[in-house]
Order: C-alpha cells, then structure tokens, then sequence
C-alpha cells in the first residue's frame, strides 16, 4: 500500500500527525517480545498453511490485536471467502476515531535491522540487483520468515494466520499473463516479480532463516506478496501494521491513518459512514489503475481516469514540464474527456519542427498565456486530434489481440486470466468512449 507519483485530493494519507487527539486510549508502548507466548497460541495449528486453499482465519484476530493494545469499533467481513475487509459495524459520523495500532504491534524495516543487525552481503547483493531502495522491504520480508519459522511461536501467529494466500499481483503472475497485459501493465507486473526475485535471491546471504524455508517457493511469493500488497512507505521506511491492512482501496476513501507522536497508527473517517459500508483507504495514485492492478493484483472499475498509454515520447525537461507523466495524460473514464496536458504534450511534439512556434508554444503554456495558447490549440487541432485517432485505434486492435490471446488460455492453468481480460476490457471501455465523445466529433469517423 503505496503511495506514488500525484496522490489526488482523496487519496489516503500518512502523516506524523499530534495535532489531532487520540480518542482510544494508548497502551504502554513497550515493544511485542518475541518470546511471548500468546494464551492464544494453545487453540490454534502449529503453522501457517501458505497454499491457496487455505482458509483465512480471522476468528481471534480482534481478540489478539486487543490483548497487545490495538483498539478498534469495526467489523471484518468477506463477499466471497477470499478478500476479507473491514466493514463499518454502525453508523459513523465523519471524523470518528475507528482503529487504533500501538507502535510495537508493527514489523517494520527499521524494528527488523534493529533485531538483527546489518544484513551486509544481502545488503550487498540488493544493491548490486536494485539499489539501496529495495532495502527496507527486504528487511521486512526477512521478518516475515523469521515468524513464519516460528509457527504458533511467534507472538504475530493470529495475524499472520489471517493474512490472504491467493493474490493476483504482478508478482504472482506468469510470463503467460504478461503477454496477455498492454505494454504499460505489463512492465508494471514484471518489476513486482523483479523485486520478488531480488529478494528471493538476497536470502541466500540470510544464514539465520532456513534452507528448506529459502527453497519454499510457496512460503517466500507469500511472504513477499503480503509485503507487496499490504506494506505501508512511511518516510524511508515500510510498516506492516494489523488491523490497518484490513482497509480496502476506494477512489473515493472515507478513511485517514494518521501516526502520533509516539508512532502508533490511528484510523479515523473523512465521512459519514453508514453500517455495514466498506472503510476504505486509497492505495496510491487513483488516476493509474494499471499500477494499481499490477501492485495489488485488483481493478479498480471506479478510477476516474487512465493514463492514454501513449509511450513512444522521447522525455525532455519541456514535454516533461507540459505533463509527459503517467498520472497527468489522463483519458477520463466517466465522460471520455481527455486532459490538457495530452493536448499540450502532443502539439509541443507535433511542432518539434518549428523552432520558434515550438518555444512560443512553450512559453505561453509555462507563463499561463492563455489566450496565445488557446490560439495554437485551435490552429493545430486537427492534427493533434488526428494523432489521437490514429494512436486509440491502434490501441482498440491491440487490445482485442491480447483478449484473443488470453482467451485461448486455460484459465484452470492460468488462474488469472480473468482478472487480466477484466482489466483490458475497462481500458478498452475508456478508450472506446474517448473515441466516441473527444475525438471522432472533432475529426470525423474517416
């Protein structure tokens, strides 16, 4: 669960925040002993079943998340036994304090170098793969194993035991379901199966997890697959904190997690809530729901907006200043309306010819000229609007290609083949109405 690129009005957000007053009360926040044995501990498996038809057991997690000083007033519910989430149990006015997760219930990247040192040749071998930036959630995927080893040892085992094992992220997908994704989503999918990899490969330098444990294909894409789709980025760091992952992504959220002074994660509404609605986070940037399927491995059918997925821009410092990014070429979903910066990206490229038009096209744009630049819209409309045609058409065939690609795969083989086509088919539906509503009313259906 991260946040990246523009984060839009509504998205969720992660504060170090004391100006707002805890309404639970906070616990001593003495950190959880990984010597401690939880009473709970005796009524449950000794391990946790990875596979993915094992059943989520959320049965003692309230139970166990309150005897370690977690608070909460919400429920936990599930539409299909698989995605379980957190549901309001009342009606909730806005600005209500909803969760409450002390400090020391977290793994963290920090907690987790603290408790076992520099990992120098993981360290080494991450950077050489990624880079130092990879080396918090790789500490995190470290202490996921170190308390999957534990089994019902370890003081985290009702979480742990809560946790999803299906997932249809990017890093749990196959080289058969990237030749099935759009060129964008797909290079999404494959760099969260390249962070997989760097971290299974880095845990041979581990000497402390097991042999048996670092050859369990299984046991690490689970591990890092609950890293990947419910870690929070907290500055520099990344936090997995119980109770709080249980919030679903929405557009729209009617939830905030703030941290206090102490660290601790406090959960409030943005919005009344009625009982039984889901409490609902946002993930990261709402505007690129391909990102956020290849992250998180869901479609997101209400993201107001697409990248136009045009790729093939040279980056400069100008288009860039124009908008030349993911989360500003937008093609909107509800009206098939298309953003200025496309228009502006689009004829800046179309002038690269015309050096003096180009740079007055430029400046107009950067000094809020309006006029002057309403003007070059006007004068080049119908080339910008025939380069549209041209790209979305295109696009609208390569689409049906990869459905009759992904079509003749079986799905029993190829489990998330479904969700792959669900997610071209809401592409296509953006495309097909920005064809319909911006583009063949200004140039035609030739």
């Amino acid at each position: 669960m991260k946040t990246k690129n523009m984060i839009s009005a509504h998205c969720f957000i992660l504060l170090a925040s004391s100006s707002i007053s805890a309404a639970f009360v906070s616990p001593p926040s003495n950190p959880i002993s990984t010597k401690i044995h939880h009473p709970l501990h005796q009524q449950l498996s000794s391990y946790i079943e990875v596979e993915e038809s094992a059943v989520r057991d959320t049965s003692s997690l309230t139970q166990w998340a309150e005897g370690y000083g977690a608070q909460t007033v919400v429920d936990f519910t599930t539409y299909d036994g698989v995605d379980i989430f957190a549901v309001a149990n009342e009606d909730i006015p806005a600005g209500s304090a909803i969760m409450y997760t002390p400090a020391n219930m977290f793994l963290s990247s920090y907690g987790a170098k603290e408790e076992f040192g520099t990992l120098e040749k993981a360290e080494k071998m991450i950077q050489e793969l990624a880079g130092p930036e990879q080396f918090p959630m790789f500490y995190v995927f470290v202490k996921l194993l170190v308390e999957y080893e534990k089994g019902t040892e370890s003081p985290w085992f009702p979480w742990l035991n809560s946790l999803p094992r299906v997932f249809d992220s990017g890093a749990a997908m196959t080289p058969t379901c990237y030749d099935c994704l759009p060129p964008l989503a797909a290079k999404y999918a494959m760099a969260e199966r390249v962070k997989y990899i760097n971290c299974k490969q880095a845990l041979r330098e581990v000497d402390f997890i097991s042999e048996d444990t670092k050859k369990n294909d299984a046991v690490t894409k689970w591990a890092y697959n609950i890293l990947g789709t419910r870690a929070f980025e907290v500055g520099e760091e990344m936090v997995l904190v119980p109770l709080a992952d249980m919030f679903n992504h929405g557009s729209i959220p009617n939830v905030e997690i703030h941290y206090d002074e102490e660290g601790s994660c406090n959960a409030y509404t943005t919005m009344d809530v009625p009982a039984g609605s889901p409490l609902l986070m946002c993930y990261a940037n709402p505007y690129n729901p391909s990102a956020l399927f290849a992250k998180y491995g869901f479609l997101d059918e209400n993201a107001p907006a697409t990248f136009c997925k045009i790729m093939d821009i040279i980056p400069s410092t100008e288009n860039r200043n124009l908008g030349l990014s993911f989360s500003r070429m937008l093609f909107y979903h509800e009206n098939g309306g298309i953003s200025e910066e496309v228009f502006d990206v689009l004829l800046f490229e179309h002038l690269s010819g015309q050096g003096q038009t180009q740079k007055d096209f430029y400046n107009a744009c950067m000094n809020g000229d309006l006029d002057t630049k309403a003007a070059y819209q006007q004068q080049y409309l119908g080339d910008v609007m025939g380069r549209l045609k041209k790209h979305v058409d295109s696009f609208l065939i390569e689409l049906d290609k990869l459905d009759e690609k992904a079509a003749s795969k079986d799905i029993e083989k190829h489990t998330r083949i479904p969700k792959i086509m669900a997610h071209n088919a809401f592409v296509r539906e953006v495309f097909l109405r920005v064809k319909e509503n911006s583009i063949d009313p200004v140039i035609g259906y030739q």
